[in-house]
């Protein structure tokens, strides 16, 4: 059965003020972006999406040195070979896609696809002279993109079966109830090449002992049977956390298996200090 928001006030689609705020910090840190340009005109950093674009992926400082720390743990891990195509999952506006662009094979892929036909088309232009580089726009309903079109459960990643040697989903799980998080780990299943990796991060928690409470108190709200636990009645997706249980089962049920998890929020700490980071295979 799906896990689903219940009760009052917890419907999963942005309410109309929201959408106004994200509209309004939009349109402020667009206007602001001619500034930031020029600021980063003299340095290296001239190659940065505008700021808008960087703020819609997360926070602005931590748009580089997120990416950065990820490329560097799947270095340390050695998930990703020069012979590898990676698919990574919500690119946003190219964080990874610059990481892994020296990481990447000459003859090898990269495709990358989210739900924000901005960023996709900013990366598009970004990458335009390598053609290592595909990006694709997933043209279904969400919050973070444009909330009318078909559901999420529908959408079929851009890679044919078994092409992708590693499958990057960084921040993506933490936006998906259950219903389309069991869908992308199925698609996942069938992109991955047997004998490789996929890296997700998520946030997981265990129901017993001290993490119960500490699980309430950063995620207060949650399904009927508690194994799914979000930060905000209204906007479910801002911020998801799965039972560790829960989450396993829907990666064997996807016919993958845990194969490492890093933890780095839970158990027990109150504050969000970190996403969990799975490491998934066939």
């Amino acid at each position: 059965m799906s896990e689903a928001p219940v009760g009052r006030g917890t419907r999963p689609g942005p309410t109309v003020l929201f959408h106004w705020l994200r509209s309004a910090r939009t349109a402020a840190y667009w206007l602001a972006s001619p500034i930031d340009w020029a600021a980063r005109r003299p340095t290296e950093k001239r190659g940065l999406p505008p700021l808008w674009l960087r703020r819609h992926a997360g926070a602005v400082a931590k748009f580089e040195s997120s990416a950065r720390e990820m490329a560097s743990f799947l270095d340390d891990i050695g998930v990703l070979s020069r012979e590898d195509d990676v698919l990574d999952i919500g690119c946003g506006a190219g964080a990874m896609a610059a990481e892994l662009a020296g990481r990447l094979g000459v003859r090898r892929r990269y495709v990358g696809f989210d739900v924000h036909e901005p960023s996709v088309l900013w990366c598009r232009r970004r990458f335009a002279r390598d053609p290592r580089f595909a990006f694709d726009v997933a043209r279904v309903a969400s919050p973070y993109g444009n909330s009318s079109g078909p559901p999420a459960t529908s959408y079929r990643f851009p890679m044919r079966d078994g092409e992708a040697g590693l499958v990057v989903a960084k921040s993506v799980f933490t936006h998906l109830l259950e219903p389309e998080a069991r869908h992308y780990l199925s698609e996942m299943r069938r992109v991955l090449r047997p004998g490789r990796s996929a890296v997700v991060t998520t946030f997981l928690f265990g129901r017993e002992g001290p993490q119960r409470d500490a699980v309430r108190r950063v995620f207060p709200h949650g399904s009927s049977t508690g194994t799914v636990r979000w930060r905000s009645a209204r906007r479910p997706t801002a911020g998801v956390a799965y039972d560790r249980a829960m989450f396993e089962s829907l990666v064997e049920a996807a016919g993958l298996r845990v194969q490492w998890i890093y933890f780095g929020y839970f158990p027990g700490r109150d504050r969000l200090t970190g996403q969990d980071i799975v490491i998934l295979g066939h």
